[in-house]
């Protein structure tokens, strides 16, 4: 089986190591990304320091990394959508039954040379886009863009202040 480097936090201890670890293949209605560029998010530290742990993860080490870019390398069975070499931003989080697991913290994330998606938690990212700006679009930029119009609810034209 083909190895990969990954950045690995065994939970339990709060240790993070850099483990050689399988590579995932794409199953049904995955993609398998090469990641170009993985951000560093405050919840990636409080996971280390112990102040964030995660629900829903199903064993005790998880892959960090929740804001990721990279290129297709390889699509599962059933997807058409997306191909190899395609330029794509990973979603922070995917939704499995109706609940949200937040990659990186529930489920294997990009600190690693390739991360697995579901094909419906992609979006392409533009040639004029970087990829390391590409890469904290699923956070950085996402999280004050649902702030400001889904939890405030800011329609176009209206006049606004935001602190933070």
């Amino acid at each position: 089986m083909e190895q990969m480097l990954a950045a690995r936090l065994h939970v339990p201890s709060r240790t993070l190591r850099i483990e050689e670890v399988a590579k995932p293949a794409p199953g049904p209605g995955q993609v398998l990304v090469k990641v170009e560029a993985a951000g560093v998010c405050l919840s990636d530290v409080h996971l280390i320091d112990g102040t964030l742990t995660p629900l829903l993860l199903p064993g005790d080490t998880v892959t960090l990394g929740h804001e990721v870019s990279g290129t297709v390398a390889e699509t599962g069975p059933g997807v058409t959508r997306w191909t190899p070499g395609q330029r794509v931003v990973l979603y922070a989080g995917e939704v499995r039954d109706g609940v949200t697991y937040t990659r990186g913290v529930d489920y294997d994330g990009g600190w690693a040379e390739y991360a697995l998606s579901a094909e419906d938690a992609l979006v392409e990212l533009p040639d004029a886009i970087p990829f390391d700006q590409g890469a904290i679009i699923p956070d950085a930029v996402s999280t004050p863009w649902g702030a400001i119009t889904v939890t405030g609810a800011v329609r176009p034209a209206e006049a606004v202040g935001v602190w933070g």
